[in-house]
């Protein structure tokens, strides 16, 4: 579980809850819980020390994490989740049938109904992203939203972050250039997550992303996959495996509680009218 990112802590918080009673209570099993920094290197040596201490099974949040655990990882099965689209990361080839030893949960949801609903609220025309070139979800991500600023019609300013400590210099490069913020999912733009919400609201920008709980921190806007709804599926797949199903053999999940949230809260801040079409969209509104 990597950083201290609180949409892991709650998915692995609803993991544990569900599967207890499944695991025996004598002593046979150990859960053993590692909280690496966001950094190739910590990853990578998470998942050593696993297979170091004979894990029979190797849970994963997060693609970098997941990532880390292809590479180094070669029979133990592995199961992780909230992956943004494990078939385009070459995770596994087929959703339905995965095969080799990994299986888990996506946390893919679709960008074009958040980004069609924001148009409905702000006529974007030079939006800003912030992406983690490490983090192979983001950079999915930042991709989906160039394909369809091309689309719309909107221009796209790419900043890249690999520390939490470059998002001030890339905010204020951002600042006078662009008329909203997207915000991708990565464990190091997670971790300034604050600052970012901060610049937002100085510069009046509105923010959008698909960070669970985006909206309720400062957001206008986001489309968040549910992190307990990731951590009961996980217990689900757990328990198929240890009833002797093969994880190769063990479809990949899709997130059902998927939430399209609108702040009118921020809204009005941003003096915005948000018009019915978009809040009939909306599957959550703060108000």
């Amino acid at each position: 579980m990597t950083g201290d990112l609180e949409s892991y802590r709650q998915a692995h918080a609803a993991f544990m809850e569900k599967i207890e009673g499944t695991i025996p209570d004598d002593g046979g099993v150990e859960v053993y819980l590692q909280t690496p920094n966001p950094d190739p290197i910590s990853w990578a040596n998470s998942i050593r020390k696993a297979v170091g201490i004979g894990a029979d099974i190797i849970i994963t949040y997060g693609a970098s994490a997941t990532l880390a655990a292809k590479s180094e990882v070669r029979k133990t099965p592995v199961l992780f989740a909230d992956v943004y689209d494990p078939v385009a990361l070459h995770l596994v080839r087929d959703p339905l049938r995965p095969g080799g030893n990994l299986s888990g949960i996506s946390s893919k949801t679709p960008l074009e109904t958040l980004v069609k609903t924001f148009r409905e609220i702000h006529a974007v025309r030079s939006m800003g992203v912030l992406f983690s070139s490490s983090d192979l979800g983001s950079l999915l991500q930042v991709k989906k939203i160039e394909d369809l600023g091309s689309g719309f019609g909107f221009e796209v300013l790419k900043r890249d972050i690999e520390d939490p400590r470059e998002i001030s210099e890339a905010l204020s490069f951002l600042a006078d250039r662009i008329d909203s913020l997207y915000i991708t999912e990565s464990p190091a733009l997670h971790l300034g997550l604050g600052e970012v919400v901060d610049f937002s609201r100085g510069k009046s920008l509105p923010l959008l992303g698909q960070i669970p709980g985006l909206s309720d921190g400062g957001g206008l806007i986001s489309l968040e996959a549910d992190p307990v709804e990731q951590g009961e599926l996980l217990a689900d797949c757990l328990r198929q495996i240890l009833d002797g199903r093969k994880i190769g053999d063990l479809p990949i999940r899709t997130p059902r509680k998927v939430s399209l949230v609108i702040n009118l809260n921020v809204a009005r801040s941003l003096g915005y009218k948000v018009p019915f079409q978009a809040l009939s969209m909306a599957t959550r509104v703060i108000r």
